[in-house]
């Protein structure tokens, strides 16, 4: 009975610090091609020092996402994230996306995140992640333990 709950233990042990060395959120994401926000699934690991972003549905499975920790140069949310994101990928293909995202605010208050990262190309792109308030505290924990930034907002814009 000792060996068992030792085994229970160490177990329990082992699961809760891969639970804190990844984090799996459903959220929408901007699909460049289109202009419009998707349904996406955002995976952040430590553990393998990556920031993925997949979309939900198979038609958009080549433009799925997957940074380097190191690549990220850098993330803001709210306001500061809409604005990062016109001056990185323009203001026309922004005002419908970041337009539609501020009707989402009636219904459900949601946070936007702008990931600035490096591309294969040395290129400077975007990412634009769509998530419940209620659910980005969480996000935001294992963004800044990833990339060891803060997140900058139009509140603190470091």
């Amino acid at each position: 009975m000792k060996k068992f709950a030792l085994f229970i233990s160490v177990a329990s042990l082992l699961f809760t610090n891969n639970l804190a060395l990844a984090g799996e959120y459903g959220a929408k994401c901007l699909h460049i091609v289109s202009g419009k926000m998707k349904g996406c699934i955002i995976l952040v690991s430590t553990r393998k020092n990556s920031l993925e972003m997949n979309f939900r549905s198979d038609k958009y499975e080549n433009d799925n996402l997957r940074l380097r920790g190191n690549k990220i140069i850098e993330i803001s949310s709210g306001e500061h994230a809409q604005k990062r994101t016109k001056e990185t990928i323009g203001t026309s293909l922004v005002l419908g996306p970041v337009g539609a995202l501020v009707g989402l605010f009636g219904k459900e208050k949601r946070t936007q995140f702008a990931i600035e990262y490096v591309d294969t190309q040395n290129k400077t792109n975007i990412a634009l992640i769509d998530i419940k308030t209620k659910d980005s505290e969480p996000l935001i924990q294992d963004l800044e333990s990833l990339t060891g930034f803060k997140i900058r907002t139009t509140e603190n814009p470091l």
